[in-house]
């Protein structure tokens, strides 16, 4: 199967807008544990998430509708995980990076088969990228506020407790961005840890983008009636020591 063109998606090793992968999935966690996950006026880049709360059954997927200007990045999360300072691991408390990092990477070792699938305008279905093995990512550690408002506290593999927490996220995500305007639909999902599984469907309609530029650079950016007044160039004296 083909795959999406390489000027739609951002590569690992790249940034976007000024932010890495690993910001961007930082970001990603924080808007899924907030009171509102499924609130998409984001801003530049829209937040999509699995189908959290029914990990072991194949019979159940996410499906969502959503409508976004031309311009709206995208971030698809094939596989994921996160654990917390705090939280056990195979029977030990986390209470360090290492293990964090550890737990984190362990549970992404596991993971597979996944697939991200992308059809455009209800023809042609292609692969988000060429191997998603290549977008194999791990944030920073960094500090998490889980609301306590949060839908999913007790719906992922492992309770979230609300309050301030050290975080570390992985798996496998991919930022799409410039799609041009249509109508698509992104599927993806798979395999994890101990039967893990997750899917999800989303039909995304890229509209266009109101021009609304408040740059009024040029010559007419000055009111009229303070262009019709009469200026002054500004003398300086320069004292020589």
């Amino acid at each position: 199967m083909r795959s999406l063109s390489y000027k739609y998606f951002v590569k690992p090793s790249e940034n976007y807008k000024g932010l890495s992968y690993s910001d961007l999935i930082s970001s990603w966690l924080r808007w899924l544990l907030s009171s509102m996950p499924d609130q998409y006026d984001y801003g530049d880049i829209l937040f999509l998430r699995g189908s959290v709360g029914c990990h072991t059954s194949k019979s159940n997927y996410l499906t969502s509708s959503v409508a976004i200007p031309q311009g709206v990045a995208i971030l698809v999360p094939i596989v994921t995980t996160h654990f917390f300072i705090g939280d056990i691991y195979n029977g030990t408390v986390i209470k360090e990076e290492f293990t964090l990092r550890k737990a984190v990477r362990e549970h992404v070792d596991a993971a597979g088969p996944f697939w991200a699938t992308l059809e455009v305008n209800n023809k042609k279905v292609v692969k988000l990228v060429p191997t998603l093995d290549s977008f194999r990512i791990e944030s920073a550690i960094f500090e998490i506020h889980v609301s306590e408002n949060n839908p999913f506290l007790e719906l992922m593999d492992e309770p979230n407790s609300p309050g301030l927490h050290t975080a570390m996220v992985g798996g496998y995500f991919v930022l799409l961005h410039d799609l041009p305007i249509g109508i698509y639909r992104i599927r993806f999902g798979g395999y994890g840890m101990e039967s893990f599984y997750t899917e999800a469907l989303y039909n995304i309609n890229i509209k266009p983008k109101k021009l609304d530029s408040k740059d009024t650079s040029g010559p007419k950016f000055t009111p009229d009636h303070i262009l019709k007044e009469k200026r002054n160039p500004l003398k300086t004296k320069i004292k020589i020591l």
